[in-house]
């Protein structure tokens, strides 16, 4: 079985990336489970997004890695309830978004346990000087971020990690346009607060 679903898998269509996200979401509710050749087209297109998405939310890369796993199996157990009221980039951001919602506290706790061990251990340790100059623009970033609310951040996320225009953030969070446009620029007026406290 697992055999046969590899070969599936592995099977190349001609011309399949040239279709739409909508004709291949037709695709993968017509074939899937037994044939995952239109299911692998959209991870192609969309795991980098995914992974990208998830690692702003969570930041760490092993938890980013496990969770944008998980949230790409709800997409392969949740296409058929895909209506096309929306983009499919749309609806797999929201899937993805409450995913990692759902799993970011458990996430936290567990870090924060690492994090008390891993601080025991220090101050069992010898003294190793740090440079703090080498601190990356990046981890300021982050910080920055890791300050705001979650719709603050989450709202940057769709804009600038994943792209997604004004109209796609607002059918994203069902809310109105110019509602979708104040929260965008609220959340990067607390961006720009946050950051500058870094």
């Amino acid at each position: 079985m697992v055999e046969a679903l590899r070969k599936l898998a592995s099977r190349n269509v001609a011309g399949l990336e040239e279709l739409s996200d909508a004709e291949i979401v037709d695709l993968c509710k017509k074939e899937l489970p037994s044939d995952l050749t239109a299911y692998r087209e959209l991870l192609r297109r969309y795991e980098g997004l995914v992974y990208n998405t998830c690692m702003k939310f969570i930041g760490s890369k092993q938890d980013a890695e496990e969770v944008a796993q998980d949230a790409l199996i709800q997409v392969f157990h949740k296409i058929h309830q895909f209506e096309g009221r929306s983009a499919f980039k749309t609806w797999l951001y929201k899937i993805v978004h409450n995913y990692c919602r759902n799993r970011v506290s458990k996430i936290i706790r567990k870090r924060e346990g690492k994090e008390s061990y891993e601080k025991h251990s220090a101050e069992t340790q010898p003294d190793v000087q740090v440079d703090k100059k080498e601190t990356k623009l990046s981890e300021k970033v982050k910080e920055a971020m890791d300050k705001m609310k979650d719709k603050e951040r989450a709202i940057l996320v769709m804009k600038f990690t994943t792209g997604m225009t004004i109209q796609e953030i607002s059918d994203a969070m069902e809310i109105g346009l110019s509602a979708a446009k104040m929260r965008l620029y609220r959340a990067l007026d607390s961006f720009k607060e946050f950051y500058s406290k870094v």
